[in-house]
């Protein structure tokens, strides 16, 4: 059985491959029709898949993708083979950078950090506690789980928002992300974590913003889709609420001349919440699993219902 990779993976990975398997790396631009024709397991981070080219995928069986996001999949490849992501090994990894954004945003480190190149010795800077305050997290899945129950860590009280409102550890309530109006009143912070799908584009609105506390913060480690740049932009003009961390936006990388660099309420990441050493190593583990099960793919982990979008 021969597997295609667009994604580099360490030698020890492709050793352990090699043992059973075909195993050919390849630049996604060098993916020619041969190529294509000759395998039956694709391992890739996504968007390297066009739509209308599943024919030519002739003896596909599976498509594992090394990354969460399976919104850049086409359905015709969905029609023709399993598809199955690495969902559940960004929990740590973006865990921490929530929790390290948050801290440096209600810490101040940042303006201590200018005062260190600045040769000043501030006695002005106090900062605030994230003890007794109150995270409204939008998904409750194995990020927002982990998130959850290290922010209660620190004495945050953890709101979790799903379809059905269905209770999750880590979470003192949760609610139907369709009441979310009716409850983020009470926000210190918005942390989004929902998937790209039809019913999360757009999801946020102004309204959301304006009924939030002043003081309130968002951070978006979820898509940049969750929120058009037109609601971005006004949220940020109109200062509905205090600041705005993201890490996702709708066109990436962002261009040097993007107006977004010239708020200051507005605190900029490209897109690295997830990216650690340990990344590609947690992800192979769940491909090297699911190959075991390769010939019952309903034993496989992280099987993408195309209807849903997770």
């Amino acid at each position: 059985m021969n597997i295609t990779s667009t994604v580099k993976l360490k030698e020890y990975m492709t050793e352990k491959i090699n043992e059973e398997y075909n195993y050919l790396y390849v630049e996604k631009e060098n993916m020619t029709d041969e190529i294509k024709a000759a395998t039956d397991i694709f391992v890739t981070y996504g968007g390297d898949l066009n739509e209308g080219e599943a024919a030519r995928f002739k003896n596909l069986k599976w498509v594992h993708v090394m990354s969460a996001g399976i919104d850049e999949i086409p359905k015709d490849i969905f029609d023709k083979a399993a598809v199955t992501n690495s969902t559940g090994i960004h929990k740590i990894p973006m865990t921490e950078f929530a929790v390290g954004l948050l801290l440096q945003y209600y810490k101040k480190f940042s303006v201590l950090n200018e005062a260190q190149k600045n040769n000043e010795w501030i006695t002005y800077s106090k900062s605030e506690e994230l003890y007794g305050k109150k995270a409204h997290i939008l998904g409750t899945g194995s990020i927002g789980s982990h998130l959850a129950k290290t922010l209660q860590v620190f004495g945050v009280k953890t709101t979790g928002y799903n379809t059905n409102g269905r209770s999750i550890e880590g979470f003192d309530q949760t609610y139907p992300i369709e009441e979310l109006n009716q409850r983020i009143q009470t926000a210190d912070m918005m942390v989004n974590i929902l998937p790209s799908t039809p019913s999360t584009t757009n999801f946020l609105q102004t309204d959301t913003f304006k009924v939030m506390k002043e003081d309130a913060v968002f951070l978006n480690i979820g898509r940049g889709t969750v929120m058009s740049d037109d609601v971005l932009i006004e949220v940020l003009e109109e200062k509905y609420i205090a600041h705005i961390l993201s890490d996702v936006f709708n066109e990436e990388p962002l261009t040097q001349d993007s107006p977004l660099y010239n708020y200051d309420n507005l605190t900029i990441t490209p897109h690295c919440s997830a990216k650690t050493s340990m990344y590609i190593v947690r992800a192979f583990d769940i491909f090297l699993d699911n190959l075991k099960h390769i010939d019952s793919p309903l034993d496989m982990q992280n099987v993408i219902d195309y209807n849903k979008g997770y």
